[in-house]
């Protein structure tokens, strides 16, 4: 039985549009195996937001990348259709699984929206899993975010800082590169470089201030 639901998921991550992988929510595909193919919440997308006054939401305006084409699927994404939007995953969808009803969109149509109701529950939507490019770089633009926070001197209770650990994770962050291959012009490259340029200096700043 393991076996055959190995074998489900190897082909079903093949599958261009999940919906057409159809359970009605009635049945058909395991929750295992929508589990191994879509995440079982939303993406935290903060790190790729633009900066903004509010320091407890503001983003570090990272560009999206490889992130931007990443699958989304939602119950509900029109704003004129009644209803929130929902995850496949979400109490409120009574079964689980994808359904050929439910709306298909991308990373980077979420960025650009701000019309959506989504469930506050689950977050409005599940993404289909990250590749491993994807997810080292979603784990990278994470740590720079991190970075930027501890080095706002305008952040509530922030932690004491050691700007040579953070210089160190900039100069490992600089050249991230879809993959690991070097010198690929990946979407969003000079952007990249451009934040992890400003976040060493601002390290460099808390040095020589910090410095014996």
């Amino acid at each position: 039985m393991k076996e055959h639901s190995l074998r489900l998921l190897a082909m079903a991550r093949g599958v261009p549009d999940l919906r057409s992988l159809d359970t009605g929510r009635s049945g058909g595909l395991s929750v295992a195996i929508w589990e191994g193919l879509l995440t079982p919440g939303p993406l935290d997308l903060t790190p790729f937001r633009p900066p903004s006054t509010d320091r407890w939401r503001r983003g570090s305006g990272l560009p999206l990348g490889v992130l931007g084409p990443v699958q989304i699927y939602a119950t509900n994404a029109d704003p004129a259709f009644e209803g929130k939007g929902h995850s496949p995953f979400c109490r409120h969808t009574r079964d689980r699984g994808l359904a050929q009803s439910d709306d298909l969109l991308i990373v980077s149509d979420l960025l650009a929206r701000d019309d959506w109701d989504c469930c506050s529950k689950c977050g409005g939507y599940s993404a289909r899993r990250l590749t491993d490019a994807q997810l080292s770089y979603y784990r990278a633009a994470h740590q720079l975010h991190d970075i930027a926070g501890q080095l706002d001197d305008e952040r509530p209770y922030r932690a004491p800082v050691e700007p040579e650990a953070l210089l160190k994770q900039l100069e490992e962050l600089a050249d991230w590169e879809p993959g690991g291959h070097e010198n690929v012009n990946w979407d969003g490259r000079w952007r990249w470089r451009e934040v992890v340029s400003g976040l060493r200096r601002r390290a460099e700043r808390k040095r020589l201030h910090t410095a014996p």
